[in-house]
């Protein structure tokens, strides 16, 4: 970054100072990719003058054009990494600079997750920012648990409490929030489901997300998943999830991710046949048991599916119609791949040194495809083929390998791995 040239710098030190100035910028250059500088921005103390800082300066349409706001013939807008660090810290003084900014943030995948992302860091720093050793001082705390520990033996001391004391109210704190809803679905009466469906959002805090799932599995699954879960701009994000039971009662569902922990069950994705994007994880042993379910979804359009795969059959992924998919193979064969009858882009892991074939084939078809480089049991071989290959062109970027038969294309291939986007 040239520190004796840079308008958003000298902005940034009118306000702060030069010193304070150079110091944010230089840490926000450092961060590897895009997601990264947002989540790590949004981990930094609280500092208001800083937010204010940046609420100013991403604001003025004097820079928009150097933070990278102003649509480009070819691309659209395309903001930079710098924009995106300056917005986590100007969402804090203010979150609805989201909404005056959308039309220069752009409408693309990796934009409105970085989005979604920034919304929940906001909302996250503004619930700490109330949560002091006595609690907000515009309400005082009723008689209900102020923390999950306290669930247990309040409840023992009232077998027949009310839910309706467990409700929402104005000034409730994040630590109050999570002991409601271990309350409520501790108590697991409809009628603490019907105070439960006040505590429904698009999105939750980590912390109230688990208490959900611990929830779930005490009401009736389809109900509560109806109630409780809803389709969010982006997507539906479940966090770590023992099951997707009752799953199918979440109504106008496009999107969803998760991560399934012991035993990645996905029959009841069946019936979510509007899914477009699926983000599976399969936490530990034995992973995924299965992909045919996928077979009903005729709408899906970018599928992941990673971390434990080696106990499905991943060859029935060839009756899948996705054109996007991430996948990690780990010592499965990948020749199923060519038999996808869609796929554009990919990005695969693995370790059969066979793959390196099966990908060159790919490319050689059109599809665009990425491998992480550190892999090199078998992407040593991918490299020495692509490179004696006169009909493919290869990227090299953000820790992966990209591929693709276009030479117009290397540079959006490039860019897409650099915000960690399939290829």
């Amino acid at each position: 970054m040239d520190t004796y040239d840079d308008p958003i710098r000298t902005a940034l030190g009118s306000h702060l100072g030069d010193d304070v100035a150079e110091r944010l910028l230089t840490r926000l250059d450092r961060y590897s990719n895009l997601p990264n500088t947002v989540k790590g921005t949004a981990k930094t103390e609280a500092a208001p003058e800083v937010e204010r800082a940046a609420l100013a300066v991403v604001e003025d349409p004097e820079f928009a054009g150097a933070l990278g706001l102003e649509a480009t013939p070819d691309l659209g807008p395309y903001p930079t990494q710098e924009l995106w660090g300056l917005l986590t810290l100007a969402a804090r003084a203010d979150v609805a600079v989201l909404d005056r900014l959308a039309e220069g943030l752009g409408d693309q995948e990796y934009a409105r997750r970085l989005q979604a992302t920034i919304r929940r860091a906001a909302a996250k720093h503004a619930a700490a920012s109330t949560d002091g050793p006595e609690g907000p001082a515009t309400s005082q705390a009723p008689d209900v648990p102020q923390k999950v520990s306290e669930v247990k033996a309040w409840l023992a001391a009232r077998p027949d409490a009310d839910p309706a004391l467990l409700a929402p109210r104005e000034g409730q704190r994040a630590a109050e929030r999570s002991a409601a809803v271990r309350a409520l679905g501790t108590i697991g009466t409809p009628g603490a489901l019907d105070v439960l469906g006040r505590y429904a959002e698009e999105t939750y805090p980590d912390a109230v997300l688990k208490e959900l799932h611990r929830a779930w599995g005490r009401f009736d699954r389809r109900e509560f998943a109806a109630r409780m879960f809803r389709q969010a701009p982006y997507t539906l994000s479940l966090g770590l999830a023992p099951t997707l039971e009752g799953i199918g009662a979440v109504a106008g569902l496009t999107s969803l991710d998760v991560v399934l922990t012991g035993g990645a069950d996905l029959a009841p994705l069946a019936e979510c046949t509007g899914l477009r994007t699926l983000r599976v994880g399969a936490e530990g042993e034995p992973g995924l048991l299965g992909v045919e379910p996928l077979w009903k979804l005729s709408e899906l359009t970018e599928l992941h599916l990673t971390r434990t795969t080696r106990n499905a059959d991943l060859t029935a992924l060839s009756g899948v119609g996705a054109r996007r998919l991430r996948i990690d193979l780990e010592d499965a064969d990948g020749s199923f791949l060519l038999d996808m009858p869609r796929l554009e882009s990919l990005l695969v892991g693995g370790e059969r040194e066979d793959l390196a074939g099966v990908v060159v084939a790919l490319v050689r078809r059109g599809v665009r495809v990425a491998a992480y480089r550190h892999q090199r049991s078998w992407v040593t071989g991918l490299r020495e083929q692509a490179e004696a290959a006169a009909d493919v062109h290869l990227v090299e970027t953000n820790g992966y390998l990209g591929l693709t038969s276009e030479e117009s294309a290397v540079d959006d291939v490039r860019r897409h791995l650099y915000l960690n986007l399939l290829p």
